[in-house]
């Protein structure tokens, strides 16, 4: 596709400097419920995003199609929008990195594999769960294929190119003994069809479900505690908010003025390693900057803020390649990549020998109404199981935790071996914290 009237026309209409930001994607989504195929969907989207700088300000306009008539009306957007803009900012079109540490992540072999190939393999899933123990009554499955390819252009000459794909497999199961009705589920992500082992999803899901029978809520106090790789990634999202500098210098950030101190245990060593080659790698953000693998904080030790363009130039730094979009069309905030949280060497069982008595939290819900992003503060409802003599016991449900997210990452006492990618880009493993405050009986 020529993309060269958009630059010719802008040039025409005073525009000083245009960026055009292509989305394309495929999605293949497909579930089975009772051995039928519930759902069988897939779509193809493009999306062309423009930034423009006109009379000193930044207009931004997006478009769903490419036709004749695109161009004059995106670079008209460009100039309406540029004219509401307020404030001193002098905008930015980045004219590109010295270097770039391009690799090819893409799998064509995902997509080549049967339709009929996947859907063997879910309901190979879907029975194997429902096999698997009398008092499993459903099991719903899916299969989700996705292909993301970005493009950057612009009037430098800057052309930037990444194509990434992967594929997620969910399998949930439905039991039911006696009064009580559990569901839970297991998902996992691979960038290789052939990478999916149906019987550790199956086993994953069965033991999620059928372990929480019995659940009920233990005694309020403080409990020695181990987070799994899941809530770990939750809480630890919100933790990083604190590094962006753009919260640093809106003074809504409880690190501002930390650099190169401690500000949490000694223990945490966590890396932004977007170049990582899986299906989240970018070697470019959303400003066209060249990414690369960094330390965030090295044990315990504040060592980076991340920043975009705009923020860099207000601290006279260089952007750390964080530029990320908070919507297509829209303002480029600030975001991270292939966060991960280094392990340690001690497995989860050997966290929970650690513990001796104590609790293990597998899950936390209520995230962005518990959590108070600008003191740390969170109350947040909870599930998981009792820690007795070293071993994972009783099945807790309906249970508080509270606390504050600094003072819990200061708490941490362990880090587990047991690392795992999440759907939000992240890697973690299990933390062993000192004590959490535990509502419950």
């Amino acid at each position: 596709m020529n993309y060269n009237v958009y630059f010719d026309l802008a040039k025409e209409e005073g525009i000083d400097a245009l960026e055009l930001y292509i989305i394309k994607k495929y999605n293949l989504a497909i579930s089975l419920f009772q051995g039928e195929i519930e759902q069988f969907t897939t779509s193809d989207t493009y999306t062309l995003a423009v930034r423009g700088i006109y009379n000193g300000k930044m207009g931004y306009a997006y478009s769903e199609k490419n036709d004749k008539t695109t161009p004059y009306y995106l670079i008209d957007q460009i100039k309406e929008n540029a004219k509401v803009i307020d404030g001193d900012y002098v905008p930015t079109i980045f004219e590109g990195s010295e270097k770039y540490f391009k690799k090819n992540v893409y799998n064509p072999k995902v997509e080549k594999v049967p339709t009929e190939t996947k859907i063997a393999l879910l309901k190979e899933i879907e029975n194997g769960v429902k096999g698997s123990d009398s008092r499993i009554t459903e099991a719903t499955v899916s299969y989700e294929e996705s292909t993301e390819e970005v493009s950057i252009l612009n009037s430098y000459g800057l052309k930037l190119r990444n194509k990434s794909n992967y594929l997620v497999v969910y399998a949930d199961a439905v039991a039911v003994d006696g009064e009580e009705t559990k569901t839970n589920y297991a998902l996992k992500i691979f960038t290789d069809f052939d990478e999916v082992d149906p019987d550790a999803i199956i086993k994953e899901a069965v033991e999620n479900t059928l372990s929480q029978f019995g659940g009920k809520p233990c005694p309020s106090g403080k409990y020695k505690t181990v987070l799994s790789p899941k809530v770990t990634a939750s809480l630890l999202k919100f933790f990083l908010v604190n590094v962006e500098a753009e919260q640093v210098q809106k003074n809504t950030s409880l690190l501002k003025d930390k650099l190169n101190e401690i500000v949490c245990s000694k223990k945490l060593t966590i890396v932004e390693n977007p170049l990582t080659k899986n299906a989240f790698f970018r070697y470019f953000d959303d400003e066209g900057v060249a990414t690369y693998n960094k330390k965030i904080i090295e044990k315990g030790i504040l060592k980076t803020f991340l920043y975009n363009l705009e923020t860099a130039k207000k601290d006279h730094v260089l952007s750390t390649g964080n530029g990320y979009k908070e919507s297509i069309g829209g303002k480029v905030g600030i975001g991270n990549v292939n966060v991960v949280l280094k392990p340690g060497r001690k497995s989860e069982q050997e966290l929970f020998e650690m513990v001796g008595d104590g609790i293990y939290i597998t899950d936390v819900q209520g995230l962005h109404a518990g959590m108070n992003s600008k003191s740390g503060n969170f109350s947040l409802q909870a599930a998981g199981y009792l820690i007795k003599n070293g071993q994972k016991a009783d099945a807790v449900s309906l249970i508080t935790i509270a606390g504050n997210l600094f003072t819990l990452f200061m708490d941490v006492k362990e880090v587990g071996s047991n690392l795992e990618l999440q759907t939000s880009s992240m890697s973690t493993p299990s933390l062993l914290i000192k004590q959490l405050s535990i509502s419950g009986s």
